[in-house]
């Protein structure tokens, strides 16, 4: 079985593909990689890739941010001529497109070849073409999505409910669910003795609006007084950093730290040694409301009971595996109750850290992939 997977952006920043391409390594899969030179184009990064790869460039005078109607045209038929191209080239059995810009020419590529396709739907693409899903162009796209994915062997996606919303929407068998969790070589849960001292409520990843770092900052003022031993801390980085950092100095926030970013690698690590995740997404659009983070799988490696909002995925695997408390909004006051609760029930919090475990040793990136590739063999002997 030899395999192309398609991602039109940086191909060792996007986290899922870089884990498809390393167990497709793994399960001994001739696999190349597709991918555009992008921005985030890093050629040492490029070079950790574990197999092949293909980095389509095309002219640069058409390539970046383009001001003209007509070279924004040129470039996107240059890029599309460009990406099919180099799936020709591979010669696959299976194409796996990442997403709905590369789900495009790699259909095309599938008609060509007269191979398989997979078409792997990290979120709800036409959300992202618009701020209210009425758009012309989201329009355009949906209408797009919708003709190939009837077409397609087999869609998968990253949650149930976003699985939900695919079969509905468009009328098409539920696709597999393939999560976007973390490797069970991750899972690095260490023992109480060995956290950082106080109680730590961690939120890490980028610092952006609708995550939950606004009322950590105003839940570290309600707690402060009371509950001197509970800290909130943030890892990462991102445009909000810089007015956390001025309320928190305002505020004389002295229980709000600020740890640095570290590399993905240790990213697992570091949290284990705090006692709490927060796993905040605001549903202000489809793609929030559906999707589930990345960080609440990193939690749950890292032995942490994660308080969450209340969204369906949220719901569904905590009925399921009981590691976290959902609060009933995402407000200061629910964050701090939460935090409260953990803090003073110890029975609670052992049970839900031992369930975090043992929700990371079930679901886990081997076992979820494990699904796809026993998926593949299956389309290659029909």
């Amino acid at each position: 079985m030899k395999v192309c997977d398609v991602v039109l952006n940086s191909i060792w920043y996007d986290p899922r593909v870089r884990k498809q391409l390393t167990e497709y390594k793994a399960n001994n899969i001739d696999v190349t990689a597709v991918g555009m030179k992008c921005q985030r184009y890093d050629e040492k990064k490029t070079k950790l890739i574990p197999c092949s790869a293909d980095i389509v460039q095309i002219d640069e005078k058409f390539d970046g941010q383009q001001k003209g109607l007509l070279r924004k045209l040129k470039r996107e038929k240059l890029r599309f001529k460009a990406v099919v191209a180099a799936i020709v080239r591979c010669k696959p059995d299976i194409i796996h497109a990442n997403d709905l810009n590369a789900l495009i020419p790699a259909y095309h590529a599938a008609k060509k070849l007269k191979c398989k396709i997979i078409y792997d739907s990290h979120e709800i693409n036409v959300e992202n073409y618009t701020t209210n899903g009425k758009s012309k162009i989201a329009g355009l796209m949906r209408a797009i999505e919708k003709y190939i994915v009837k077409r397609v062997d087999l869609m998968v996606c990253v949650s149930n409910a976003t699985a939900d919303y695919f079969h509905a929407e468009y009328g098409i068998k539920r696709p597999l669910v393939v999560t976007n969790c973390s490797l069970k070589k991750e899972i690095t849960a260490c023992s109480y003795s060995d956290k950082h001292s106080g109680f730590e409520i961690l939120n890490h990843g980028q610092f952006y609006a609708g995550r939950g770092y606004e009322q950590m900052l105003d839940a570290a003022t309600l707690l402060k007084e009371e509950y001197t031993d509970i800290k909130i801390c943030v890892r990462g980085f991102g445009r909000l950093e810089n007015e956390m950092r001025k309320r928190a100095e305002e505020n004389n926030l002295n229980n709000f730290i600020f740890y640095p970013p570290v590399n993905v690698e240790q990213l697992i690590i570091e949290a284990s040694r705090s006692h709490v995740g927060v796993a905040i997404t605001e549903p202000i659009c489809l793609n929030f409301k559906l999707s589930v983070s990345n960080k609440l799988f990193e939690y749950a490696a890292a032995g942490l009971p994660v308080i969450m909002s209340d969204i369906p995925e949220h719901r569904y695997l905590n009925n399921k595996y009981d590691f976290g408390l959902i609060i009933p909004e995402n407000t200061p006051e629910a964050i701090a109750e939460a935090a409260r609760k953990l803090y003073n029930d110890k029975l609670l919090y052992n049970r839900l850290s031992e369930n975090s475990v043992r929700m990371s040793k079930e679901l886990n990136w081997e076992n979820e992939f494990y699904k796809l590739v026993e998926a593949e063999k299956q389309l290659l002997n029909k």
